[in-house]
Protein backbone atom coordinates (compact mmCIF):
# COMPACT_ATOMS: atom_id res chain seq x y z
CA UNK A 1 0.00 0.00 0.00
CA UNK A 2 1.85 3.41 -0.64
CA UNK A 3 1.23 6.11 1.99
CA UNK A 4 -1.11 8.10 -0.32
CA UNK A 5 -3.70 5.18 0.12
CA UNK A 6 -3.11 4.99 3.74
CA UNK A 7 -5.69 6.25 5.88
CA UNK A 8 -4.59 8.88 8.62
CA UNK A 9 -4.53 8.12 11.82
CA UNK A 10 -7.46 9.52 14.04
CA UNK A 11 -6.60 9.47 17.77
CA UNK A 12 -9.19 9.33 20.53
CA UNK A 13 -9.52 12.79 22.50
CA UNK A 14 -8.31 12.59 26.06
CA UNK A 15 -11.33 13.13 28.66
CA UNK A 16 -10.70 16.99 29.06
CA UNK A 17 -10.45 17.57 24.65
CA UNK A 18 -14.16 16.88 24.30
CA UNK A 19 -15.95 20.17 24.40
CA UNK A 20 -19.79 20.93 23.38
CA UNK A 21 -20.00 22.48 19.90
CA UNK A 22 -16.77 20.31 18.54
CA UNK A 23 -17.82 17.92 15.41
CA UNK A 24 -17.23 14.30 16.62
CA UNK A 25 -17.38 11.01 14.77
CA UNK A 26 -19.34 8.72 16.79
CA UNK A 27 -17.79 4.99 15.73
CA UNK A 28 -20.78 2.81 17.07
CA UNK A 29 -23.47 4.57 15.06
CA UNK A 30 -20.54 5.25 12.16
CA UNK A 31 -22.13 9.21 11.90
CA UNK A 32 -20.94 12.39 12.47
CA UNK A 33 -22.24 14.88 14.91
CA UNK A 34 -21.96 17.72 16.80
CA UNK A 35 -21.65 17.62 20.95
CA UNK A 36 -24.94 19.15 22.39
CA UNK A 37 -23.81 18.13 25.50
CA UNK A 38 -22.54 15.51 28.58
CA UNK A 39 -23.72 13.60 31.05
CA UNK A 40 -20.82 11.59 32.13
CA UNK A 41 -19.65 9.07 31.34
CA UNK A 42 -22.54 9.70 28.21
CA UNK A 43 -21.52 12.67 25.08
CA UNK A 44 -25.04 13.93 23.96
CA UNK A 45 -24.77 14.16 20.54
CA UNK A 46 -26.95 16.16 17.69
CA UNK A 47 -27.14 15.49 14.04
CA UNK A 48 -28.20 18.93 11.86
CA UNK A 49 -31.85 17.04 10.91
CA UNK A 50 -32.19 17.14 14.66
CA UNK A 51 -31.54 13.59 15.39
CA UNK A 52 -30.59 13.87 19.21
CA UNK A 53 -28.35 10.65 20.70
CA UNK A 54 -26.23 9.32 24.12
CA UNK A 55 -23.43 7.85 23.13
CA UNK A 56 -20.43 6.72 25.46
CA UNK A 57 -17.27 9.18 25.47
CA UNK A 58 -15.07 6.75 24.30
CA UNK A 59 -16.81 5.82 20.55
CA UNK A 60 -16.13 9.30 19.60
CA UNK A 61 -13.22 10.48 17.98
CA UNK A 62 -12.42 14.28 16.44
CA UNK A 63 -14.21 14.68 13.08
CA UNK A 64 -11.61 14.81 10.17
CA UNK A 65 -12.20 17.70 7.48
CA UNK A 66 -14.30 15.51 5.10
CA UNK A 67 -16.65 14.31 8.10
CA UNK A 68 -17.07 17.79 9.03
CA UNK A 69 -18.08 18.61 5.61
CA UNK A 70 -20.29 16.02 5.82
CA UNK A 71 -22.16 17.88 8.45
CA UNK A 72 -22.37 21.39 6.63
CA UNK A 73 -23.75 19.47 3.75
CA UNK A 74 -26.47 17.81 5.61
CA UNK A 75 -27.01 21.15 7.15
CA UNK A 76 -27.57 22.66 3.80
CA UNK A 77 -29.63 19.94 2.68
CA UNK A 78 -32.14 19.84 5.23
CA UNK A 79 -32.55 23.79 5.21
CA UNK A 80 -33.13 23.63 1.40
CA UNK A 81 -35.57 20.89 1.96
CA UNK A 82 -37.29 22.20 4.93
CA UNK A 83 -37.98 26.03 2.70
CA UNK A 84 -39.57 23.59 0.03
CA UNK A 85 -42.41 22.43 2.49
Amino acid sequence: MSLLARPLPVSRPGPGELRVGMAVFDRHYDMPAEISGFADPMVLLTRPTGLHWRVHHISVRPATQYEKRQLLALAVLHRTRLKGR
